[in-house]
């Protein structure tokens, strides 16, 4: 125990004290015994032995909670580092992401009794930790999808930050106001610091929180025809510097790179300022942070044959989810510089990686991707689909030589690893220890200066050459997989519309039905097409816009209880959808979209809503835990399904429903695995002309070709074979996938 930590901090409180003391000791052990880091087994042992030993931890003490999806890490170096200017042995801050209930005990039970604390707090867990520690200061950052198998989906996070906000001791509360889940959250809580860094990503908060409608969003902030709107801020950045209301500023230059890390910055140094420290003397130190855990760390590579020769460095960089990715790629080393990709699917990263198709990896054309982790091959079938070049690893040792051979064979001196949580662990310990890059150019560049600029054009972000554009009824952002399909001599093929020249793919709703990765069926099936030589056109028909009634095949995907319930709303008054398949259409429509496509379901708070009636069915909320997990299924024979005789259909499920098929309709496979339909005869999905619904994300096109195969035949008649020198790699890269989740 640390020295004074359970007489000072408990005085008589026995229990109190021997909780922190067996806490402490199986950390040790753990650490010992080389199970872990201690802090989730330690932090365990002693709630259990006292529930309320977080909060006897936290008395007498300041203390300062940041939370958010990403970014807490950094923010919180940051603001330890500047809080140490004035605190500058014995503050207690959180070591290596342990941001648990748990974990927090650890951190607080090392130090020193009464010591201050800067702590990160899981989103998740935010409010515990403020009803336990009532803490002086709240950083909030962000809010965006993450871990959905197992935490909240994104609205209902910045519901209960809400309540638990309104119901806590008033801290202080520094927020992120260009983030409207953040700003509806923090909104109405007195004390509120507002900071605008900059927000990149707006996919989880299209939809306003307050009364569903979709948010405008402007270079200068965001805004709702009910009145919501971005807040005034008192803090603000430009560029490299820091604004405040009253006219002060500064400008700092920090050594981590990226506008994401700038904003994190900006947060943390008006959360030091709420604390007592100097802005200026707080930015000074986060100026000489190079490494964060870990991240943007240098580590060498050595050849294999030769292990004291070093080929070339490995920069490390976390990306949690699909927010995060798309800040990832844009530090990435330029063109042709080769990069690691690796993914886990633990519980730490989230055990469904359908996540991977709502990343635009079409960013990464043009470079070697080196792909690797536990979940290589799902990424190997989207990196394929994304048309990236790319070779599939399981040893991340051997990834990351590949990629080290590759960099050095280019006259390159770095490159970079992207990899989630714990996949970016297990490549860090494959590697010595991280050494100074030696770039004196710092900022943005940071390790530039060791990657040799090619001198030949390279590919840019746009769509390569001799590609079709995508027809799009919103903007095209890197958010938005757009499965474009590159124009090739059309074969004859039976269609709903001949005067047509193309097949028109329309994706429906993704602002709202977009939480699961299911826009990526619109993107398996345009590259099927391209594959055969046969034209596509995805339509990503945002809400709000007119949904078209031309199209061959239309994807529902999955979203929150708000959206959809919005999203059942738009289709309803349009009615273009429903016309649609009664003239012909196919229909795929996945978890919250198979239960828009029936006759009624739950809404929000248990609310029972009207359908499209396209499916005879009727899907109410399911009592007791969701259904998550791997789901397997065998196609049901009959009414259409013999293309997919002797199949077996595979998918992640995430949902609380039990849907009920009408008699006259045939689910579309028998649950072997899982959940499905939730019903006493062990259906999944539904079948019903040309209309398929199932709760099978992954997406389920993906993980599953053949299924994308029958849907395009049921639109356009028989096809060609696809060009396996075209699409080999990804046959390879499914048949791999599926052998795995079989």
């Amino acid at each position: 125990m640390a020295d004074g930590a359970g007489s000072s901090a408990f005085g008589w409180d026995v229990r109190g004290r021997v909780s922190c003391g067996v806490a402490l000791t199986a950390g040790k052990l753990s650490r010992l015994l080389r199970a872990g880091s201690g802090d989730v087994i330690g932090g365990t042992i002693g709630l259990k032995l006292d529930p309320a030993l977080l909060e006897k931890l936290g008395a007498g003490r300041e203390v300062c909670l940041v939370s958010g999806t990403n970014g807490k890490t950094t923010t919180t170096r940051f603001l330890a580092d500047a809080l140490r200017t004035r605190q500058a042995h014995d503050l207690i801050t959180s070591q290596g992401g342990a941001n648990l209930p748990s974990g927090l005990v650890v951190a607080l039970a090392a130090g020193r009794a009464g010591a201050p604390a800067v702590l990160e707090v899981d989103e998740a867990y935010l409010g515990i930790a403020l009803l336990a520690l009532a803490p002086k200061v709240v950083v909030l950052l962000n809010l965006s999808r993450d871990q959905l198998d197992r935490t909240s989906e994104v609205r209902m996070l910045a519901s209960r930050w809400r309540e638990v906000l309104k119901s806590s001791p008033s801290p202080v509360v520094i927020a992120n106001a260009d983030d409207p889940l953040v700003a509806w959250a923090a909104m109405g809580v007195p004390g509120v610091v507002w900071v605008a860094g900059g927000q990149g990503w707006h996919v989880d908060a299209v939809a306003c929180p307050c009364c569903g409608e979709p948010l405008s969003f402007t270079i200068g902030g965001w805004s709702c025809s009910c009145g919501f709107a971005r807040p005034s801020v008192q803090a603000w950045l430009e560029g490299s510097e820091l604004h405040m209301a009253d006219g002060r500023r500064w400008e700092f230059h920090l050594r981590l790179p990226g506008d994401f890390n700038r904003a994190n910055a900006a947060m943390a140094a008006v959360a030091a300022q709420a604390m007592g420290v100097d802005i200026n003397d707080a930015l000074a130190r986060m100026e000489k942070v190079e490494s964060v855990s870990g991240r943007y760390a240098l580590r060498p590579v050595a050849e294999a044959s030769q292990p004291g020769h070093i080929q070339a460095c490995a920069r490390f960089i976390l990306a949690k989810n699909p927010a995060g990715w798309a800040e990832a790629f844009g530090i990435l080393f330029p063109r042709p510089a080769p990069a690691v990709v690796a993914v886990n699917a633990r519980v730490a990263d989230g055990r469904d990686p359908s996540w991977l198709w709502d990343v635009a990896f079409e960013r990464l054309r043009g470079r070697l991707v080196v792909a690797t982790g536990e979940r290589c091959y799902d990424l190997s079938v989207r990196l394929a689909y994304a048309q990236v070049e790319h070779i599939t690893l399981q040893s991340g040792l051997e990834a990351l030589l590949a990629a080290s051979e590759r960099a050095s064979s280019m006259s390159l001196r770095a490159f970079d690893v992207v990899a989630n949580y714990t996949a970016f662990q297990h490549l860090q310990r494959a590697l010595p220890a991280a050494i100074r890059c030696g770039c004196q150019q710092g900022g943005d560049l940071g390790c530039g200066d060791l990657v040799t600029q090619p001198t030949h054009p390279t590919p840019t972000d746009a769509t390569p050459t001799g590609a079709a554009p995508v027809t799009d009824a919103a903007p095209v952002t890197d958010a938005t997989p757009t499965g474009a399909a590159l124009r090739k001599e059309a074969r004859t093929i039976p269609a709903r519309h001949p005067s047509r020249s193309e097949v028109c793919i329309a994706n429906i709703f993704p602002d709202l039905l977009g939480t699961y990765g299911d826009g990526g069926n619109a993107v398996v099936l345009a590259r099927r097409l391209e594959w055969r030589g046969i034209p596509a056109q995805v339509v990503q028909v945002q809400a709000g816009t007119p949904v078209p009634e031309h199209a061959d095949l239309y994807c529902l995907g999955g979203g929150e209880d708000a959206p959809q319930a919005r999203a059942a709303e738009l289709l309803r008054l349009s009615g273009s959808l429903a016309k649609a398949v009664d003239s012909g259409a196919v229909l795929l429509a996945v978890c919250a979209g198979f239960q828009i496509a029936g006759e009624e379901f739950s809404g929000p708070s248990g609310s029972r809503l009207a359908g499209l009636g396209i499916i005879p069915a009727v899907s109410v909320r399911a009592k007791g835990r969701r259904a998550v997990g791997e789901v397997t299924s065998r196609p049901v024979r009959g009414s259409g399904s013999l293309g997919l005789a002797g199949e077996l259909l595979t998918g992640f499920e995430n949902h609380a429903g039990i849907t009920t098929l009408s008699p006259v309709v045939s689910p579309l496979g028998k649950v072997l695995k899982g959940v499905g339909n939730g019903t006493a005869g062990g259906g999944e999905g539904a079948l019903h002309g040309r209309v398929v619904g199932t709760y099978m994300h992954g997406p389920v096109l993906a993980r599953n070709p053949k299924l994308a195969d029958w849907l395009l035949e049921m639109a356009l008649g028989p096809l060609p074979p696809v060009d396996l020198n075209l699409s080999g790699d990804t046959e390879v890269a499914v048949s791999r996938l599926r052998a795995e989740r079989l």
